[in-house]
């Protein structure tokens, strides 16, 4: 009869299976803190976009209390056709009627038409142009002999300045086409010098320089060329003439079509002739614009802790959403806010509130549950105001230097009391986000701590199994060897 003997011939199981179920065991409290490492990096990240939400806030009101921002000028003409008007810094406020009767044109000259084919020619020495008062040296023979004028003179200082000049490099064989690109080009590069040169085709294979003034109407210019080819004499294609126009009837006239400072802090852009009215007054367009960023980075910080503060719901997998809903500092944050907007920032009738002026929150709005907390901002209703006390609305928005007044204005409010939220330091906030750091790096060391252990008790337990197997298949080996004798043994007995 056979023998066998079974359960030495390898454990029938899988050890890669049993030490992953294993580790996933001794995993759970680490997974923990991953995910609760993940939360707090959410919070921080939270309370950092936060933090630069008030910044923007902050610096929107610090710009409501200055005091420049209210003495903003614009210039409007009634007549875009004949003139526009523009304010650079500070005007007084007026009207002013202006009749423009001619406008400024510029001088333009220009060489004869020269073949764009023939060649520079022989005129070493000659070779510079003088255009209001800057020199440009054509040929390197013409800027060498200027500097061995200067050095025979002992001016030092004209020779150490020519030293640092190139020339155009236009040689005898240049043909003329190519030296005028290179003169035209040379002379839109020189800084200030009031000239806009241009070549134009004046007929088949000719060409001719043309010089035009573009700041002062007039142009003063010189070529030592001309005494040697009267190709280069220039002569005038248009006048200069100065412009005409009076300001509430007083004659004012320019070499240019802008004007700065007839009007004090105004520049005039004449357009045409004929009559227009100017008026300066203060810009409210930009007031308001300032307002409107303010109004912006207020409500995007009232919706950033409505959403984060809301219900938590359930999500795909089963878990809950995060949410901040028990925080705090959002609950105060947000009680400030909506107190500071709803002080009374002034004391004249019908400046007292900010929703006097167009500011109020949740307009409109009677249902509780319909409330955001954010700003409505009227802008025509603000503007309606400013026009009719812009002293009043001065003093709501910036505040006043007096330390009798009851209010410093919802600018300079916002930014003093937002100063112990946002300071980089040691502010509300900055603490918080402090805090929150702080317990990310302890997690991360428990993290680090924990996963060394854990890699250790898994390089433990692949050991152990890996012998486990040495030994079974020791076993197995022996088992077969005896079982292989046995049949040889019954075999013989048969």
């Amino acid at each position: 009869m056979g023998v066998s003997i079974t359960g030495l011939s390898g454990s029938g199981i899988n050890t890669k299976e049993l030490i992953t179920a294993i580790m996933n065991e001794q995993k759970i409290p680490l997974n923990s803190l991953n995910t609760k490492k993940e939360i707090t990096t959410a919070y921080k990240d939270f309370f950092t976009a936060l933090n630069t939400k008030m910044a923007s806030l902050r610096d929107a009101a610090t710009a409501l209390s200055d005091i420049s921002s209210y003495s903003k000028y614009a210039a409007t003409s009634s007549n875009t056709n004949i003139l526009s008007a523009s304010v650079e810094k500070s005007a007084a406020a007026g009207s002013y009627s202006v009749k423009v009767t001619q406008l400024a044109q510029s001088q333009t000259v220009a060489s004869q038409g020269i073949s764009a084919t023939q060649t520079f020619g022989d005129s070493k020495f000659a070779s510079t142009m003088t255009i209001n008062g800057q020199t440009i040296y054509l040929t390197e023979d013409a800027l060498k002999a200027a500097i061995k004028d200067a050095e025979d003179a002992g001016d030092e200082d004209k020779k150490n300045e020519l030293n640092k000049l190139t020339s155009l490099g236009i040689e005898d064989a240049t043909a003329m086409g190519d030296a005028l690109s290179r003169i035209s080009k040379a002379i839109n590069g020189l800084t200030d010098v009031g000239v806009q040169a241009s070549v134009i085709q004046t007929s088949d294979g000719n060409k001719s320089l043309v010089l035009t003034a573009s700041k002062s109407n007039e142009i003063t210019f010189t070529s030592e060329l001309a005494t040697l080819n009267s190709d280069w004499i220039f002569t005038q294609s248009q006048e200069a003439k100065d412009a005409k126009f009076t300001i509430n009837g007083l004659e004012v006239t320019s070499k240019s079509n802008t004007i700065e400072n007839a009007i004090e802090g105004v520049t005039l852009t004449l357009s045409d002739t004929g009559s227009s009215t100017v008026k300066v007054s203060q810009d409210v367009d930009a007031l308001t614009s300032q307002i409107q960023t303010f109004v912006t980075a207020y409500n995007d910080i009232v919706k950033m802790i409505r959403d984060n503060t809301a219900k938590s719901t359930q999500n795909s997998d089963g878990s809950l959403s995060l949410t901040l809903q028990g925080d705090s500092l959002l609950r105060d944050l947000q009680s400030q806010l909506n107190s500071w907007m709803n002080q009374q920032m002034g004391d004249t009738d019908g400046f007292k509130l900010l929703s006097d002026i167009g500011l109020e929150i949740d307009k409109g709005v009677t249902s509780a549950s319909l409330m955001t907390g954010k700003i409505t901002f009227d802008s025509e209703l603000f503007k309606k105001k400013m026009l009719e006390n812009p002293e009043a609305v001065q003093k709501m928005l910036s505040g006043t230097s007096t330390t009798e007044d009851m209010s410093s204005g919802m600018g300079s409010l916002f930014k003093d009391n937002l100063k112990i939220w946002t300071d980089s330091v040691d502010g509300l906030i900055t603490t918080k986000i402090k805090g929150y750091s702080s317990e990310i790096s302890f997690l991360s060391e428990q993290i680090t701590s924990m996963s060394d252990r854990l890699n250790m008790k898994q390089a433990a337990l692949e050991k152990k199994y890996a012998n486990m197997e040495v030994m079974l298949s020791s076993l197995k080996s022996q088992s077969d060897y005896v079982s292989n004798m046995l049949k040889t043994l019954t075999k013989s007995s048969d």
